[in-house]
């Protein structure tokens, strides 16, 4: 499993962890998990969203926020 942090501040965090789907071998499970955290840096509430992906999705989700988000296109 892969895993590593988009964005960690005092009220917001945001993750993601990966890892390879036995069957079929080119299935991804992509969980993204976003946390707010109270004033005292204690996480307050959770929320996980998993998705299945191809490794052509992974690709062209990849693709489309770097041309969309990043390049503005």
């Amino acid at each position: 499993m892969n895993s590593f942090v988009v964005k960690d501040t005092p009220g917001f965090k945001i993750s993601v962890k990966s890892w390879k789907c036995v069957r079929p071998n080119d299935l991804n499970a992509l969980e993204f998990v976003q946390e707010t955290k109270n004033s005292k840096g204690e996480v307050d509430l959770s929320s996980t969203y998993q998705f299945f992906m191809t490794d052509e999705e992974v690709v062209d989700l990849c693709n489309g926020l770097l041309e969309n988000v990043i390049n503005g296109n």
